[in-house]
């Protein structure tokens, strides 16, 4: 199943995305894929993330009201991959 990235607007596999979520004011990675609310989905990569930041696209993708607070969404490479390979 195909997910459009909110960073880079590509279209990818579900496997290869982080999803992203609202919660309690913050935004958070589901690892697994299954937490309840709507989801934006996210290459592992920073300029992908620091894209869909800098363009509003959490608060679009997930019908937000008010701006979030996106601090706990910094990663590295390597613990975006990590994160990849514990979906799989």
């Amino acid at each position: 199943m195909e997910r459009t990235c909110v960073g880079c607007r590509q279209r990818s596999q579900r496997a290869n995305l982080l999803r992203v979520v609202e919660k309690s004011g913050f935004l958070i990675f589901d690892n697994q894929k299954n937490l309840p609310g709507r989801g934006a989905w996210l290459h592992p990569v920073s300029e992908c993330l620091e894209l869909a930041i800098s363009r509003k696209s959490f608060i679009r993708a997930l019908k937000l009201k008010k701006q979030v607070e996106t601090s706990g969404l910094n990663f590295t490479k390597e613990q975006a991959e990590t994160m990849l390979a514990k979906n799989e």
